[in-house]
């Protein structure tokens, strides 16, 4: 019996943006951020943010919503809900 290995936090996070985004997954290698990666624009922003609040079971309060920015703020914001 082989186990998968487990993804890591940003790799998930990546995969959701990219899913929330509908961008083609060779583009996904570029940092993925607001105002620089396509798609990622106000509109945008909230499809990430439901996306990757669906992949983790949680829900960001509305005020932490302006900070999450890309993938590193994403995983922070996480990080501190977890806690």
């Amino acid at each position: 019996m082989t186990t998968l290995p487990k993804r890591t936090l940003e790799a998930r996070i990546r995969d959701a943006v990219v899913r929330a985004l509908r961008i083609d997954t060779a583009d996904a290698a570029m940092p993925l951020e607001m105002g620089s990666t396509p798609g990622w624009d106000s509109l945008g922003h909230m499809a990430v943010v439901m996306e990757v609040e669906t992949e983790f079971q949680t829900q960001f309060p509305s005020h932490r919503l302006p900070e999450l920015l890309n993938v590193a703020s994403i995983a922070h914001a996480l990080r501190e809900t977890q806690v």
